[in-house]
């Protein structure tokens, strides 16, 4: 190991490398920013000292239930519960959320006076920092991420404020403010403190962004004098059609440690308070946006601190919010309640990422703490398993009528037989003693995850995150829902806690994919789901990411056969598995070469077919059926093989996998590269993939039988592969081109035919293939991805991650052209385990001085930073082309006034 990079390791992940990895603390006496683990309120805090002086960035308040808050370092939030239309402050993207203190979320004022002098006005972070007027700015987070404190030290005037953002299920979000006196004299306050902008009741995100003003005419503030209980409503639902909506929801905001505040509606009450007068209170307001502001007269002696809490919650009944009064009229021990329930709730919070071993003890703090947060947020995504290995009956039994209703009634005197909670090894062991393939399969399937939600949040507007902890009847639910990608990369930390549920999610995985050897987009309990065209959505696209078959499941695959020797190839015969069919058609290889940027056809009325036969049968609708109707089961081998030959059907040799699915691989940023793009990342990871399969099958003898067709093209392929592995395809001679389009065109013809042939009917027909026959096809792939990886070897010592290819006009040769260095290129050949140790410390040598290192941030980029043409540089026709511009096939004036240029190798817009 170089040294280089052993200190590179010692800095970043003590303990290895021979580093000692003890506790270091971070924090030094700057003027910021500077982070480091600090105690505060008796519980460990990661502290930014001057985070004003950072760029702005975003956070997230994590709850044990449904309740989410995403707030800005500048103070600008949105919150509430479940999803963004169940929100309590406006639902705004990123880059407004950063503007939004200004009017949205917390604000305070402060009239100070000390010894009869004149009072003067403080107003915590209003101003930008400035260094003269002695303020000091701090931001904590603890690691469980359930606390955000932001704190405001005014030297000047001896005081330091501070409020903080937590929640419990019981209460809702709890902003708990305090004033400390530093000071030895005595001081006396009148404050103004509370939250602007809050929505009522019923507000989608679509309403709010798109007709917030006729949302702020429906709008009805009511506040109870008696308890200062106030209530945010809309005076009807708002729609335009001639109907009368009640709305019985309200959300509601309250005050509890303040003496006899008074509360302001209008958030006009703050230019008064500026101004040196008390506003009036007012119990009511129609038409304009609702607002909770308090204020009240505090004194403190030296030393001292008074803190108070604002409480707001979303959709409350009138039934709640009469409770609620009774108990704000009561106020006895309130305040205590309301800290005991934000510590129970983050003690719940904290269980579950327990259970995930998100609870580790290192000899440095801060790895620590990172640790809790990634199993924190990677348990938020993908969920976490609800009891251990254990699986509640009563919830399997629900999930088996909600795939499939007939399996749920087979299955009736079977679940009788189990008790009320079964460990899921055992019952998938009585499962298999039924026989029955479908309750097998889906006992295999089931999972019983609760906490996960679907990704989402201000920075992504395209994705609309929803957290559902609780059933209708206040149990707890038991969901999952994400993105393929998303998910999968999660439950795969998350089995490394729970590895008894490995054969679960492998299970869950395979038997979502295709016959064409892909898989649709979401994942759910339910099963899956595929993107639908439309036509006006630019957000709207199909097609199929095509990295996730290969090292998703590879790292499954590998995982059980780690945890569980011997377990994953007495499944390999299994004919338990099963296809997702998604109304996707993958075009002829002849018009996938002719236009790779269009290859999918969507199939509407099969859509509308799959979907009849789920509101038929359950969601088992969305499966493949065998020739006589029923769920179509094949062997776990075919389930392993069909993504393997998907990838090998695309490979170019010399380059890599191309993308002809109409979506990137791996990063959205890839999106241009669809069509013409060729994955090096992919064909390292295959690499990865045939190998593991290979040595998989080295102590399995006999054979397993497949569908007709899937043995038809495994033997095509082999047969092309073979003939080509010892012919070494991935050349660098004047015919490579040439061969490299021929091979192109032998694979992409075997996979067209295979698809013909299953589209119309499905997999039909068994075949026996011998587990020699599969291997053989993995020794002449890994001869042909070996040298393809080799090729892609760059000068400066790295690798290709992507390149680009071009068929020529008479379709006789595929040249490649590299694009320049990736991160995610030298991650994935690093993990191909075709290099040597040698090679694999050369690269991490080479790495630290490409372009990829920032010295400044002691990291790596995933890509350079690059020079992008100016507007006037663009579009502009090489000079070798100008010559073709005689030979022009082609000359069109569109609607637009721009001048396109065509011929039979490039278009020109200008």
């Amino acid at each position: 190991m170089t040294e280089r990079f052993r200190r590179y390791l010692i800095r970043f992940h003590p303990g290895s490398a021979g580093g000692r990895g003890a506790a270091v603390d971070t924090a030094a006496d700057t003027d910021g920013p500077v982070g480091r683990l600090v105690r505060l309120e008796g519980q460990e805090y990661y502290r930014i000292a001057g985070f004003d002086r950072m760029a702005p960035f975003l956070m997230t308040i994590a709850s044990d239930t449904d309740l989410w808050m995403f707030v800005a370092s500048g103070g600008g939030l949105t919150a509430g519960r479940v999803d963004s239309d169940h929100s309590i402050f406006p639902y705004q993207t990123v880059d407004k959320l950063h503007d939004s203190h200004h009017h949205t979320g917390p604000v305070t004022l402060l009239r100070v006076r000390r010894d009869g002098s004149d009072p003067v006005l403080w107003q915590p972070f209003f101003e930008p920092h400035r260094e003269r007027n002695g303020i000091e700015r701090n931001l904590y987070k603890t690691p469980l991420g359930d606390r955000v404190v932001f704190e405001e030290v005014n030297h000047a005037l001896g005081l330091a404020f501070r409020y903080r953002w937590a929640a419990s299920d019981e209460f809702g979000w709890v902003r708990t403010a305090t004033i400390e006196n530093m000071m030895a004299l005595p001081v006396r306050i009148v404050l103004l403190d509370g939250v602007r902008n809050v929505l009522p009741w019923g507000v989608s995100q679509e309403l709010q962004q798109r007709t917030s003003n006729l949302v702020d005419a429906y709008k009805r503030t009511e506040n109870d004098p008696a308890t200062n209980l106030t209530t945010f409503s809309l005076t009807a639902g708002i729609i335009d059609r001639p109907e009368a909506i009640e709305v019985l929801r309200a959300n509601t905001a309250w005050c509890h440690g303040l003496v006899s505040p008074s509360v302001h509606l209008d958030a006009r009450a703050i230019e008064p308070f500026r101004a040196g007068t008390n506003p009036p209170a007012d119990s009511r307001r129609n038409g304009v946006r609702g607002n909770y502001l308090v204020t009240s007269g505090v004194e403190l002696d030296s030393g001292r601190s008074v803190s108070w809490h604002i409480v707001l919650d979303a959709g409350r009944d009138q039934r709640d919010v009469s409770r609620l009064r009774a108990r704000l009229s009561e106020r006895n021990g309130l305040g205590g309640d309301i800290e005991a329930s934000l510590k129970a709730a983050g003690t719940n919070l904290l269980r579950s990422v327990a259970s995930a071993d998100g609870v580790q003890a290192t000899g440095h703090r801060e790895a620590t703490a990172h640790h809790l947060a990634n199993v924190l947020f990677n348990i938020m995504r993908g969920g976490v398993f609800a009891e251990n290995t254990l699986v509640p009956v009563d919830d399997l039994a629900t999930f088996l009528a909600t795939r499939n209703r007939a399996v749920r009634e087979r299955a009736a005197a079977f679940l009788e037989t189990l008790p009320e909670k079964v460990d899921v090894e055992e019952l998938l062991s009585r499962a298999h003693e039924t026989g029955d393939a479908d309750l097998e399969r889906l006992c295999f399937e089931y999972l019983p995850i609760h906490f996960g939600r679907r990704h989402g949040d201000p920075s992504r507007p395209w994705n609309r995150f929803s957290i559902h902890v609780r059933n209708s009847d206040g149990s707890r639910a038991l969901r999952y829902e994400g993105n393929w990608r998303d998910i999968f990369q999660n439950w795969e930390a998350l089995c490394t806690s729970f590895p008894a549920f490995l054969p679960s999610v492998i299970a869950k995985f395979v038997n979502a994919s295709t016959v064409d050897g892909f898989n649709p987009y979401r994942i759910t309990r339910e099963g899956v789901e595929w993107e639908v065209p439309e036509e006006d959505n630019p957000w709207s696209h199909i097609g199929y990411w095509g990295d996730h078959q290969i090292i998703y499941l590879l790292k499954l695959l590998e995982a059980h056969r780690n945890t569980h020797p011997g377990k994953l190839e007495d499944l390999l015969g299994r004919e338990i598995f099963s296809y997702v069919e998604v109304p996707y058609r993958l075009r002829p290889y002849e018009e996938i070469l002719e236009d790779p940027c269009e290859t999918i056809h969507y199939d509407g009325g099969l859509d509308e077919a799959i979907h009849d036969r789920v509101r038929a049968i359950g969601t088992d609708g969305k499966l493949v059926r065998d020739p006589r109707g029923h769920v179509l089961h094949v062997s776990l081998l075919e389930k392993l093989v069909v993504p393997m030959l998907s990838k090998l059907s695309n490979l170019v040799p010399g380059g890599g996998i191309w993308l002809n699915t109409q979506r990137p691989e791996w990063n959205d940023a890839n999106n241009a590269l669809v069509g013409n793009g060729v994955s090096v990342v992919t064909l390292c990871y295959l690499r990865r993939y045939v190998a593991f399969l290979d040595e998989l099958l080295t102590g399995v003898g006999g054979t397993v039988r497949f569908s007709g067709q899937v043995a038809h093209w495994l033997r095509s392929v082999n047969e092309i592969i073979e003939r080509e592995a010892g012919g070494r395809v991935a050349r660098t001679d004047d015919e490579a081109g040439a061969a490299r389009k021929r091979v192109m065109d032998e694979l992409g013809t075997a996979f067209s035919r295979y698809r013909e042939s299953v589209y119309g009917d499905g997999p039909e027909g068994r075949t026996d293939v011998a587990a020699e026959e599969v291997r053989r096809l993995c020794w002449a792939a890994l001869e042909v991805i070996d040298a393809s990886i080799r090729w892609n070897r760059r000068e400066d010592g790295l690798y290709n991650a992507y390149v680009l290819l071009d068929v020529s006009a008479d379709g006789t040769e595929a040249t490649l052209e590299p694009l320049d260095e990736m991160l995610e290129g030298q991650v994935a050949v690093l993990s191909s385990g075709l290099l040597t140790a040698d090679e694999s410390v050369a690269i991490l040598e080479r790495l630290f001085d490409s372009d990829l290192y920032k010295a400044e941030q002691s990291s790596f980029l995933l890509y350079p930073e690059k020079q992008l043409p100016g507007f006037m540089e663009r579009n502009m026709i090489p000079p070798e082309r100008i010559a073709a511009v005689p030979l022009l096939e082609e000359l069109v004036r569109n609607g637009d006034e721009t001048i396109i240029l065509k011929d039979a190798a490039d278009t020109y817009r200008f």
